[in-house]
């Protein structure tokens, strides 16, 4: 069973709680997530793709950690 653009947002959703709210745009076709905690613009920001989508959360989790979480640490 293939999964749709939703269901796979809701797993995004699942895999990134507390914290995050992540949903698919059906008119935009784009994936798109708001961080909760953090109070920037740049806070909200979409993908075409899930993949997509993951990396610009990491990057951003990296650059503006949840609270009581130690921030990652940047490679080299």
């Amino acid at each position: 069973m293939l999964l749709g653009p939703h269901d796979i947002a809701r797993r995004l959703q699942y895999r990134h709680r507390p914290g995050w709210l992540i949903w698919y745009g059906a008119q935009t076709r784009q994936y798109w997530a708001l961080a909760s905690w953090a109070r920037t613009r740049h806070s909200m920001f979409g993908a075409d793709t899930p993949e997509g989508l993951e990396a610009a959360i990491t990057t951003f989790e990296t650059l503006h950690p949840k609270p009581g979480q130690r921030p990652h640490a940047l490679a080299d």
